[in-house]
């Protein structure tokens, strides 16, 4: 059985974090971490991180309290940075703060960290400290128009399958994984995990899980033509 040592994974937060885009890997990556002490085959750590351990506010309204700060030494080499969408708004304010605390968290650890990794509109988040350069990526399908503010960004088109339109659930490049809305995190999630511990661990999760999802209802995505972020003097397309 091989010994996978000592894991760590930070989830940067903020107010206005969108619920799922942080609970759906945190749920996903602890079942690895029970599994390995159970197994006696080393240790996953998952934190929340932000500038304060205070209690903050989900963009649904869900308070929580983060586990580290940005200062603490737990969360400065990382195996796997994940960073989380959230409210357009609160996002607007941050994109105009390239030197706020999350902005240098990320940019800072993110860079040194085994895998980089995005769910939602923390891929807007993440292109804007420049770790997504280079690489191909996806966000959120209402996002798409946002992303021509970061031309380095290789963003993945949608594809076109029986006259439906199909975006990527997530997107690995290199050493970045970039996920869709909201709830693609499950499968990049799982997929993280694969990359970081094997198939059948993620198989493992899976099963315990029961994650094996059919939906009731069948929408169907259309192409957005603007972007939704407020007041973002960089915004390449805002919505009137």
């Amino acid at each position: 059985m091989q010994n996978y040592g000592s894991m760590t994974i930070g989830i940067p937060v903020y107010p206005g974090v969108d619920l799922l885009d942080i609970v759906a890997p945190r749920e996903i990556f602890c079942w690895v971490a029970d599994t390995l002490q159970s197994q006696g085959t080393g240790t996953l750590d998952v934190y929340y991180v932000a500038h304060t351990t205070d209690l903050l506010r989900s963009r649904d309204g869900m308070q929580f309290r983060p586990d580290k700060t940005f200062a603490d030494p737990e969360v400065q080499e990382l195996d796997l940075i994940w960073v989380p969408g959230g409210s357009p708004r609160v996002l607007a304010d941050m994109l105009k703060e390239p030197d706020s605390a999350f902005c240098q968290y990320v940019a800072k650890v993110g860079g040194q960290a085994k895998y980089i990794a995005s769910v939602c509109e923390g891929a807007i988040l993440l292109a804007n400290t420049g770790l997504l350069n280079g690489y191909k990526a996806t966000t959120h399908w209402a996002f798409y128009p946002c992303m021509a503010a970061f031309p380095q960004v290789k963003l993945v088109p949608p594809s076109t399958v029986d006259g439906k339109l199909h975006y990527p659930r997530f997107i690995h490049d290199g050493n970045r994984v970039t996920g869709g809305g909201i709830s693609s995190g499950l499968d990049e999630a799982l997929w993280l995990v694969c990359l970081l511990f094997g198939q059948e661990m993620a198989k493992e999760v899976q099963i315990t899980m029961q994650y094996f999802p059919v939906p009731p209802v069948h929408g169907e995505l259309t192409q957005a033509t603007c972007c939704p972020v407020p007041n973002w003097p960089q915004n390449p397309k805002p919505c009137e």
